[in-house]
């Protein structure tokens, strides 16, 4: 089901919006997913068997709250859908299913990894060899709409490397991606001026990716990629 928090919604205690799906049969497990890309979702389920209140915020990914729960009896369960955030309004989409789809692995307001490993590969780099690349129209797009560029290098477990990310031409945004990482490690302007810096001790031995990237939608140029010791 679509819906939308808006003005016109219920208003709870917390001065957040709330609206209210109904369902139930006995014996069922289900896991109810809310998702939206325009707030922090948060969801709410009360029913006949039920202790207590069960909630979730983020079990998503992402921002999406998910709560798998067997309905004990028959009866009316009640889903408030509402947010984390203070009279926050948007669309979001509500759904019932017997079996849960993988997460996004994505924090909350944060990249999601899956999304990064499936971009294509433009070379490989060491450590003490700088690379020089280009983002321009044929490269792959973020969800941000920024282009960007992927590179891989071989990580050792407790090494710790320098990442720097340096433009003329746009201002640099740096991801790294990898195995033993929690999510994705990301910077903006750590390197001073426009330029982004990451320092990274390896948690694995593993291919490690560094995503070259620019903070503002669809900037193009050429820039320049070490990784240092």
């Amino acid at each position: 089901m679509n819906g939308a928090l808006s003005s016109s919604d219920f208003y709870g205690p917390s001065d957040i919006y709330v609206d209210v799906w109904e369902q139930g049969r006995a014996g069922a497990s289900v896991t109810i997913d809310m998702k939206s890309d325009d707030f922090d979702a948060l969801i709410y389920v009360v029913g006949p068997g039920l202790a207590e209140t069960l909630t979730d915020d983020d079990s998503g990914g992402s921002c999406n709250a998910r709560i798998t729960v067997r309905l004990l009896e028959d009866g009316v369960y009640r889903v408030a859908a509402t947010t984390t955030g203070q009279r926050t309004t948007g669309v979001y989409t509500l759904m019932a299913s017997s079996g849960a789809a993988r997460a996004s692995e994505a924090p909350c307001g944060g990249p999601d990894a899956a999304s990064f490993a499936e971009l294509p590969v433009t070379g490989r780099i060491t450590a003490g060899q700088p690379v020089s690349g280009t983002l321009d129209a044929g490269d792959r797009v973020l969800e941000d709409g920024s282009h960007a560029e992927v590179w891989e290098i071989a990580g050792e477990q407790g090494r710790r490397v320098t990442i720097r990310l340096e433009s003329d031409a746009f201002d640099s945004f740096l991801y790294v991606l990898g195995p033993g990482m929690e999510g994705v490690l990301t910077d903006d302007d750590g390197g001073g001026d426009l330029h982004a810096q990451i320092v990274l001790t390896f948690p694995a031995t593993g291919t490690f990716r560094i995503i070259a990237s620019s903070v503002e939608a669809g900037s193009t140029g050429a820039y320049r990629l070490t990784v240092t010791q």
